[in-house]
């Protein structure tokens, strides 16, 4: 999506078509703010938990897509990497310590994974078993990682205090996103003749899904 609220639920961060120039403002529509200018093109905001900065995706002519972090307030984007890789779906930590970020699966000639930078040292690691999956998007306590599987859609968890992912939801998948709190993961499903929205239970009990 390209719409993104703060945590706080005073801002929004949010993508101007067809130009895709990243602006804030209050959610009542003041105090907007240009964050970005042409010839780049921003897409897929991301708050910080503190509300300081905005993580998003861009692209600027004759370089791949990257991410980019501006200061809420303006100022010039920062470029965070310098891999020859389409990049795309930054979410932050909640300590703001790191940023995760996947590969974009259609514009990506090599394998897809997720990747996670490190704000301070600004080293890039790979999550373990990551392999083939997209679309990342880290659970507010910090615990899991949820993301989508390129070779069917279905919705992948990732638990950082067992290392290991586990199938969530089998079934056609797509969009998901956590609730404020984590204990819900919403997501719908566009391939069937009714499309829908869902609702998945807490990530730390067992999880069941019923329609939104």
């Amino acid at each position: 999506m390209d719409v993104d609220v703060s945590k706080d639920d005073q801002w929004v961060a949010y993508v101007s078509y067809p130009e895709r120039v990243l602006w804030r403002s209050r959610v009542d529509g003041s105090q907007r703010l240009q964050l970005s200018s042409l010839p780049m093109q921003a897409w897929l905001p991301r708050w910080s938990p503190d509300g300081k900065r905005i993580a998003f995706a861009a692209v600027v002519p004759e370089e791949p897509d990257r991410i980019y972090v501006v200061a809420a307030d303006g100022g010039r984007p920062a470029q965070l990497t310098t891999e020859n890789h389409y990049e795309t779906d930054p979410n932050w930590s909640p300590d703001q310590n790191s940023l995760m970020f996947g590969d974009e699966p259609w514009l990506e000639s090599g394998a897809v994974a997720i990747h996670m930078l490190d704000l301070k040292t600004h080293q890039v690691s790979t999550l373990p078993g990551s392999e083939g999956l997209y679309s990342p998007h880290w659970s507010p306590d910090g615990r899991y990682v949820l993301a989508m599987s390129l070779d069917s859609p279905k919705l992948m968890l990732y638990d950082f205090n067992t290392h290991k992912w586990a199938e969530l939801v089998s079934s056609p998948a797509a969009f998901p996103n956590w609730s404020h709190d984590g204990s819900y993961i919403y997501f719908n499903n566009p391939y069937i003749a009714e499309p829908a929205v869902y609702a998945y239970g807490s990530a730390t009990a067992n999880l069941s899904w019923s329609r939104a």
